[in-house]
């Protein structure tokens, strides 16, 4: 489970780049999240993530943020498919829709979280 949370942390700092380099490839990524199935595998990669933070907690270097980061997480995967697939595709719209620069200000929050999380595991 440690595994795939370092897996997915380096994911995300992937994609942050992704979004700062080439944002049209990231709005592609990101459109194919809009669908039922896209709702299920984006809920299913915050669980596992949620999980894997949970997991590797006790051996990290902050386990009180990784616990506290990984619970959120868990909660947010659980709440996604109470909340529905119309509010998922609107949020997925909400992001479709903003200015390049709110953008690239994202893909680097994106970078520094996933290697900042990588930092912590480890």
């Amino acid at each position: 489970m440690i595994a795939l949370a370092l897996i997915l942390c380096a994911a995300m700092a992937v994609f942050g780049a992704i979004v700062i380099v080439k944002p049209a490839v990231a709005h592609d990524l990101t459109r194919l999240f809009a669908d039922k199935t896209g709702m299920w595998i984006a809920t299913a990669i915050r669980a596992v993530l949620g999980l894997g933070l949970l997991a590797a907690a006790s051996d990290s270097k902050a386990p009180i943020v990784l616990s506290i980061l990984g619970l959120l997480i868990l909660i947010v995967a659980i709440a996604m498919p109470i909340l529905g697939l119309e509010r998922h595709r609107k949020m997925i719209d909400w992001w479709l829709a903003r200015r390049r620069t709110v953008e690239m200000l994202c893909g680097i929050a994106a970078i520094v979280f996933g290697v900042a999380l990588i930092y912590l595991i480890l």
